[in-house]
């Protein structure tokens, strides 16, 4: 047990450490820049110096027992920082995935409609070369109506519909209820395919987690503007970062449904052993799940 304590201790202190307390200490770096400079002088390297050489002086003039002090707060006012940050991630994914709320309802339900046109505009070209036997017109269509998302849009971002994509498609195809399939499906599927969802999941996480820095920077910026900058920077590689998480992660979704469909009506003793899956016992095992609600 002592062993096993100490590896938990080990590995929570180097997940506070890399995701906490370095990205707290560089925004604390930048605010000690800000203090320093100022919005007048934001450029001035000399400046810089000179300020930093003073503070450094006093520091070292202080006892000991006051530089570990100072160390200490500092540590804890970085950590309440990435405590912070990390609880405005869970907003950062919710802007994301178009889950807005009630508030911004008018704003969401105008930028469905926007994507909607666009995507029925994709759909169109893409049906009527078909009909045409256009072959690179309708892969042209098809491949612009795609990028705008896999289904008819319901969301108001291009990350939320990738996840309602998939809603849309497993239920088109299988008669499947996603929200009500997904914990029972969880249970069949394998450990390698929970460790690649889970990991999947993390990785668009830690992007959310990673833009929602540019917030510190931003309130940096009220007192030196090339926060500013930095602050774009992170949120843009923190945003690529995300598009491309929850397309991996959306597609490992539709995937275990694609994969476990058949052994999950099994065992539910409503699919035979010889029998094919088809869209008929996707609706029973729906029915099953949901329970007339």
């Amino acid at each position: 047990m002592t062993s096993f304590f100490g590896e938990l201790g080990k590995k929570l202190a180097e997940k506070w450490i890399s995701l906490l307390l370095l990205p707290s200490l560089l925004l604390a770096a930048v605010a000690g820049v800000a203090a320093a400079l100022g919005q007048s002088s934001a450029l001035d390297a000399r400046l810089l110096a000179t300020t930093v050489d003073t503070w450094l002086r006093a520091l070292g003039a202080l006892p000991v027992a006051s530089q570990v002090l100072l160390l200490g707060v500092l540590l804890l006012v970085c950590s309440g920082i990435g405590l912070t940050v990390r609880a405005l991630s869970g907003l950062t994914q919710r802007l994301w995935l178009g889950a807005w709320g009630r508030p911004a309802r008018l704003v969401s339900d105008r930028l469905v409609e926007r994507r909607r046109r666009r995507w029925d505009s994709a759909d169109a070209a893409a049906w009527t070369a078909d009909q045409e036997a256009a072959v690179e017109q309708f892969h042209s269509s098809a491949a612009r109506r795609n990028a705008i998302s896999l289904s008819r849009p319901s969301r108001p971002t291009w990350m939320g519909d990738q996840l309602a994509a998939v809603e849309a498609r497993v239920h088109h195809q299988y008669g499947a209820d996603l929200e009500s399939w997904w914990p029972r499906l969880w249970l069949v599927v394998d450990d390698s395919t929970r460790s690649e969802l889970r990991a999947a999941r993390s990785v668009f996480d830690a992007a959310a987690l990673h833009a929602s820095w540019a917030v510190g920077y931003l309130v940096v910026a009220a007192f030196w503007w090339p926060s500013a900058v930095i602050a774009v920077g992170v949120w843009t590689t923190g945003w690529f970062r995300g598009r491309a998480a929850v397309q991996t992660y959306a597609t490992l979704i539709e995937s275990a449904v694609d994969v476990n469909k058949s052994a999950l009506a099994r065992r539910l003793e409503l699919l035979a052993d010889e029998e094919s899956f088809g869209s008929p016992v996707g609706h029973r095992v729906t029915d099953v799940f949901r329970k007339a609600t």
